[in-house]
């Protein structure tokens, strides 16, 4: 009796054993499972991290040529206003007066603005001989820096300027 008890006890058990391992083999691939869709989850917040970085990255370069852009629209724009602006001037009207006036208003001005200039020189050249300075040290000290740098930038648009004209 006590035989039967322990084959019939060693049957169950031998009967639950496969079972028993299935049920640890199951409890290991679950874990198993689980580590990996852990994995899997980690993977993918870190390529949504990276997605939303470089889709951050492209709409800041998306903004910033679409700035550019308006900006560069911008100007061309005013470029073409002046452009449209000087064609408008310097066109004949058929009254002989009238465009001879429009014809004469820039040098005329600049002749203006010219007269001035050496006037004030003069009248500084006066002032200087007049308190004792001789004549060619008080033209040193009335052409100065200043104006050797308008002297030069007068002379740079007008000759560059014929180069250019020469070219059209």
């Amino acid at each position: 009796m006590i035989l039967s008890l322990l084959s019939m006890l060693g049957g169950g058990l031998l009967r639950l054993l496969p079972e028993l391992l299935g049920f640890l083999n199951k409890k290991t691939d679950n874990a198993h499972e689980l580590a990996m869709l852990e994995r899997q989850f980690q993977l993918e917040q870190q390529r949504v991290a990276s997605r939303s970085t470089e889709h951050l990255a492209a709409e800041a370069a998306a903004l910033q040529r679409i700035e550019l852009q308006a900006g560069a629209a911008e100007t061309l724009a005013l470029l073409d206003a002046q452009k449209t602006a000087l064609c408008g001037q310097m066109q004949r009207l058929g009254i002989w007066w009238a465009d001879a006036l429009n014809f004469l208003v820039r040098p005329l001005a600049t002749y203006y603005v010219l007269l001035l200039y050496g006037l004030a020189k003069l009248a500084m050249y006066v002032v200087a001989v007049k308190t004792g300075i001789s004549g060619w040290e008080a033209i040193l000290r009335i052409y100065d820096s200043e104006d050797r740098a308008i002297l030069s930038g007068i002379l740079a648009f007008w000759f560059v300027g014929r180069v250019f004209d020469k070219q059209r």
